[in-house]
């Protein structure tokens, strides 16, 4: 084998590692839109409703990602029914097979944890209607709950 000749199987090897790698955790594609679903909503945590920071954080929703591959979620957005949205942060990769929570209250991120950074609870307790969207607007999963006496919980 000549110099040349490896030097061409070098770079189409390297190029197929590079381009596995940056599809190993690419954007969302409305294809594999399904992978990534709304799977829960505590919409009314226990104890008074006191607004502080604690206990909006007891105020959350999930987000879980069917698949074995990391999926980008930079723009990503959820809304409720009167239009409060959350927007995953620029460089947001939810692992394979992983659930992320997002509270509603403050803090700084962390890996499988997001804050919404609100002062309000966001989710009705009589019942609301969660909206999981790409950054472009299209809406590719919905998870609404009526309020169930006894539960403050409901997965999607």
């Amino acid at each position: 084998m000549s110099v040349r000749r490896f030097r061409t199987l070098f770079s189409i090897s390297t190029a197929a590692v590079v381009l596995a790698a940056s599809a190993a955790i690419a954007p969302l594609s409305a294809s594999a839109a399904i992978t990534v679903v709304l799977s829960g909503i505590q919409y009314d945590p226990p104890g008074p409703d006191v607004r502080t920071n604690a206990q909006l954080n007891n105020e959350f929703f999930t987000v879980r990602n069917l698949s074995s591959r990391p999926i980008n979620l930079s723009g990503y957005r959820v809304l409720d029914a009167a239009n409060h949205k959350f927007v995953f942060p620029r460089g947001y990769v939810l692992p394979g097979r992983t659930t992320a929570i997002v509270r509603t209250g403050k803090n700084r991120n962390r890996a499988q944890t997001l804050y919404w950074n609100q002062g309000n609870y966001i989710w009705n307790n009589t019942g609301d209607t969660a909206r999981f969207q790409t950054p472009a607007g299209k809406t590719f999963d919905t998870c609404t709950y009526k309020a169930v006496t006894g539960r403050a919980r409901v997965g999607c």
